[in-house]
C-alpha cells in the first residue's frame, strides 16, 4: 500500500512540474546599453590654454560597439586653493564626482561639427583659456571631468576627475635657426636657462602641426632625421616644464633640397662561377633607389652594365676571364650618385 502511495506522489509531483513549465514567466526588463566610463582623460597647459585629452568613446559597458554616440560633454568645476585633495585617493572617486554633477558646470558640448573637429585620430581634444590670475596670487584649481551621451539620452559615468592647478606660462625660446645637412635639419635656438624643449613641425603652413620631438628634450638643439627631402617644411618650438608648454616660438620656413647622395651600398661580394659572377650587396637605405654596376678588366676602361637596376642580386652572365673588378653606386630619384662600392673576382682557368 505504501509503495502506490509513492507512486502516486511521484506522479503527482511530475504533472506539476510539467504544469508549471507550460508556464510564461513574467518578461525581464531589458538590459540598459551604458557607455563606457573614460579613464584616461589628462591635460597639458599650452600657453594660456589647458588641453584636455582622452580617447574616443567606441564601446558600451557591455563591450558591445557604442554606435549611436550623440555628443560628448565636458564638465568643469573651480576649487579654492588648498582643496586640490578633496576626496583624494581611490575610495574619494564617487565623492569626486557628486562634486562634479552638483556644483561643476557643463562647459562644452561636443556634437556634430564640433565633435568632428575635436576628433585626433582615436582621441578627442578640447582646450580651454585660463583666466589671468594676479602675479604671486595662488590660482584655484580646476577639475575636469567628461563623459559620454547617447541619441536616446542615455549618458555614461564620469569619467576619471583631473585636478589642474595652472601653472606659470615658460618664457618663449627665440632665435630658432635651421641648417639642411645630409642626414636632416639641424635647429637650434637661444637656451632658456631652467626649461626643456618640444619641437613642432608641419608641411605647409595650412597643416596643422605635429611634435616631432621628444617632449621635454634638454638642449636647445635638435635634427630632425625624419624630414623628406626635395619639400619645404616649417617649424617652431616651444619651451616646456612640469606639462606647461610655452606660447610657440617664430614659425620659421625650410627648404629642404634633395641634393644629397645616398648612402654607398655595403657588404658588396663578388662571388665567381664557371662562366659567371654573381654580385651581392646590401641595400642603400634611402627610399627610390636604384643602381649602376660596372665592371672593368684590370686598369682597362669601366663597362657600364645597368643604368637603374632595382634589386641588390646581379649576375655577369659574360664575364672576360681573369682579373676583374666590379662598382655599384645607388642612385636616387632626384639622380643623386653614392660613392661606389667595389669588389674583384677572378675568373677562367
Amino acid at each position: 500500500m505504501s509503495h502506490r502511495r509513492a507512486l502516486h506522489a511521484a506522479v503527482v509531483a511530475a504533472l506539476a512540474l510539467a504544469a508549471a513549465c507550460g508556464r510564461k514567466a513574467a518578461p525581464l526588463p531589458p538590459i540598459l546599453q551604458v557607455p563606457e566610463t573614460t579613464t584616461d582623460l589628462t591635460a597639458y597647459q599650452d600657453g594660456n590654454e589647458v588641453v584636455l585629452n582622452w580617447s574616443y568613446p567606441q564601446l558600451m559597458r557591455s563591450g558591445a560597439p557604442l554606435t549611436d554616440l550623440e555628443r560628448v560633454e565636458v564638465w568643469r568645476l573651480e576649487a579654492p586653493a588648498g582643496q586640490e585633495q578633496v576626496g583624494a585617493g581611490p575610495a574619494g572617486d564617487e565623492l569626486r564626482r557628486q562634486l562634479m554633477l552638483g556644483r561643476g558646470k557643463l562647459v562644452a558640448r561636443l556634437e556634430g561639427a564640433s565633435l568632428e573637429a575635436a576628433t585626433h585620430g582615436s582621441n578627442l581634444t578640447y582646450r580651454e583659456t585660463l583666466p589671468s590670475y594676479p602675479a604671486g596670487s595662488s590660482p584655484p584649481s580646476v577639475w575636469f571631468a567628461v563623459r559620454s551621451r547617447r541619441k536616446d539620452g542615455t549618458p555614461s559615468a564620469l569619467s576619471n576627475i583631473l585636478v589642474w592647478q595652472p601653472r606659470p606660462i615658460p618664457p618663449t625660446p627665440l632665435g630658432l635657426t635651421a641648417k639642411p645637412e645630409k642626414d636632416g635639419i639641424a635647429l637650434a635656438w637661444e637656451p632658456v636657462k631652467g626649461f626643456t624643449y618640444v619641437v613642432e613641425r608641419r608641411p605647409s603652413q595650412v597643416a596643422p602641426w605635429t611634435v616631432v620631438s621628444p617632449i621635454g628634450i634638454d638642449a636647445p638643439s635638435f635634427l630632425d632625421a625624419t624630414a623628406t627631402q626635395g619639400q619645404t617644411w616649417w617649424y617652431r618650438v616651444r619651451s616646456f616644464l612640469n606639462l606647461a608648454a610655452s606660447a610657440p616660438s617664430t614659425e620659421l620656413e625650410v627648404p629642404y633640397p634633395d641634393v644629397y647622395p645616398p648612402a654607398p651600398v655595403t657588404s658588396l661580394l663578388c662571388l665567381p662561377e664557371p662562366g659567371l659572377v654573381h654580385l651581392r650587396w646590401d641595400a642603400s637605405p634611402k627610399a627610390g633607389v636604384r643602381y649602376k654596376i660596372f665592371r672593368r678588366q684590370g686598369k682597362g676602361p669601366w663597362d657600364h652594365l645597368e643604368e637603374a637596376f632595382t634589386g641588390t642580386e646581379y649576375t655577369d652572365t659574360h664575364p672576360p676571364e681573369g682579373a676583374i673588378e666590379y662598382a655599384v653606386k645607388a642612385v636616387d630619384a632626384a639622380g643623386n650618385q653614392s660613392d661606389a662600392a667595389y669588389c674583384t673576382a677572378r675568373t677562367g682557368p
